[in-house]
């Protein structure tokens, strides 16, 4: 049976380019009746996490990217973790010892240090080879284990770039089982791919290069190798590869300019307000740590948005799953047509290997933007709801304590104005707690003789009011609306007092939703303060 993988390293959250690299094997598995397996390699004993495990499958769910192998689903309950399949890769390492086809290795980082030396100085690439002088005798300290690689050109059959031939002077001899006892990813995935029926290996083209290995390693194990296929990097529209130091980078240039804004020069006050050591972010801003969590920390601070990177990023941001999955798979895949809007069953009705580009896309926030509001505009109101309910989740935003029938009307007044649940979200907030003025609002609408007047006029208008329901409400709008020699000139000072600026949805809506107390007492307070 044809099946693809997705191979994720927990040592963070999953990136957006990660995410494609899964959509694409769950669309080829599914497109041609196949199987998709999930595994997590967790080799990396220093930067694998279980939260970052936990994280990545809660992210696989979000997007709806279900495996049928992996886990919690099929096989046993470890099986999918590499960190537990130590025996099965042991097995197989003394195997390809007994043969001949691994060895054993010395050197201490300080040798392997002065060996690339030596090679530096000669201005030759250094590649580690079992013939080579000065490699290091037994000793008693830890050791690792190398596979002799062949000395002779490998050509990889790409189904995506062609053939690719890598010569025999570009190999080394790979370590493939660490010091600590774990194999290496060389190792671990070409072991866990065979065993698990992996018949196709779509990744990204930064991985090109480690296929030669790959494909040396199962001719010395004696197995058929899958097909392989590596599709496009993806890039920021300025042609710099998508990372997540593009968070660090950004926090620094904002720190930068915040420090200049507010003569914070040692971030000292930056330090109290973040709960952290004015050393700390003096290390950040040196470039000596690279800490995202740091990052975020000091960038939500200072109010700085940091550019989302990883699948969590949008979600916290108000993406659509369907929207994010539409708008990746088109970085690098041409379905046709010129088409841009797809619902996940076109998508798996188009995709092929043979439709993948060469190279390398841009990520388009600007049109992911737009496409997020084309989905929310055509989306159910269930369909919204659960979608908002999911941003919640992750977000802490006032709306979190709404009812589900509040988040109904919300979502009833925002749909057509909105590209995010974050932008919604942030302009709702009037409704659950008192409003941020927008002071040139003030000073134009309601700050003024006229405004002034317009609200003494109103309040008793609404006071009046007891029934607080919209079709109650109407005859009460339709006198405000006509105070004045202008239409509408009162209701903006109204709009204004009870939401903070001089947008909102409609304000019959508006006022109903928030409720009789709230609104009459935001009027009282300007009218009192005049």
């Amino acid at each position: 049976m044809m099946k693809t993988r997705f191979a994720p390293s927990p040592t963070g959250f999953l990136h957006v380019g990660g995410a494609r690299t899964a959509l694409f094997n769950w669309l080829y598995a599914r497109r041609l009746g196949g199987k998709f397996i999930l595994r997590i390699e967790d080799t990396d004993q220093v930067r694998s996490t279980a939260e970052s495990a936990a994280g990545i499958l809660q992210d696989m769910l979000w997007l709806g990217l279900n495996w049928d192998e992996g886990p919690q689903v099929g096989g046993g309950k470890n099986e999918y973790f590499q960190s537990m399949r130590l025996t099965t890769y042991e097995e197989l390492i003394q195997k390809l010892l007994k043969d001949g086809r691994a060895y054993e290795c010395y050197e201490t980082p300080e040798q392997l240090a002065a060996m690339r030396a030596i090679f530096d100085k000669a201005k030759r690439p250094f590649r580690y080879r079992r013939a080579m002088p000065g490699r290091a005798l037994r000793t008693e300290g830890p050791t690792v284990i190398r596979f002799d690689m062949p000395y002779e050109d490998i050509t990889i059959h790409d189904a995506i770039l062609g053939p690719v031939t890598v010569r025999a002077d570009e190999h080394d001899d790979i370590i493939i089982r660490k010091s600590d006892g774990f194999p290496t990813y060389h190792f671990a995935v070409v072991a866990d791919d065979h065993a698990m029926g992996v018949t196709h290996v779509l990744r990204a083209q930064e991985h090109l290069m480690n296929t030669p290995k790959h494909l040396a390693l199962y001719r010395a194990l004696g197995w058929e190798p899958p097909t392989y296929a590596h599709t496009p990097l993806v890039f920021n529209m300025d042609s710099t590869k998508m990372s997540k130091r593009d968070k660090t980078r950004a926090a620094r240039a904002g720190l930068q300019a915040y420090a200049k804004r507010t003569a914070d020069e040692n971030y000292s006050k930056l330090a109290v307000a973040a709960k952290v050591s004015p050393e700390q972010i003096q290390a950040f801003m040196a470039k000596k740590v690279d800490d995202t969590a740091l990052a975020a920390t000091l960038a939500g601070t200072i109010g700085l948005d940091l550019p989302e990177i990883d699948v969590q990023d949008f979600r916290r941001s108000g993406y659509m799953a369907d929207a994010l999955l539409n708008f990746i798979a088109l970085i690098g895949w041409a379905p046709g047509e010129n088409r841009e809007v797809l619902s996940r069953q076109e998508m798996l009705n188009l995709f092929s290997v043979e439709t993948i580009g060469k190279t390398n896309g841009r990520f388009d926030r600007k049109k992911l933007t737009w496409m997020n509001g084309e989905y929310i505009r055509k989306a159910s109101m269930d369909e919204l709801l659960a979608a908002l309910k999911s941003f919640i989740e992750v977000t802490d935003y006032p709306l979190k304590a709404a009812s589900d029938a509040v988040l109904r009307e919300l979502l009833a007044m925002y749909k057509d104005r909105m590209a995010t649940f974050a932008e919604m979200a942030r302009n709702c907030g009037f409704f659950f707690q008192d409003p941020v003025y927008d002071e040139k609002a003030k000073s134009k609408f309601v700050n003024t003789d006229e405004g002034q007047a317009f609200l003494r006029q109103i309040y008793p208008i609404l006071d009046a009011v007891t029934d607080w329901r919209k079709e109650a409400l109407t005859p009460a709008m339709e006198q405000i609306l006509s105070l004045g020699e202008k239409k509408g000139a009162a209701a903006q000072a109204m709009r204004v007092a009870v939401s903070g600026g001089a947008v909102s949805p409609p304000l019959l809506e508006t006022i109903a939703l928030l409720g009789r107390d709230k609104t009459l007492s935001r009027l009282k307070a300007f009218i009192s303060s005049h």
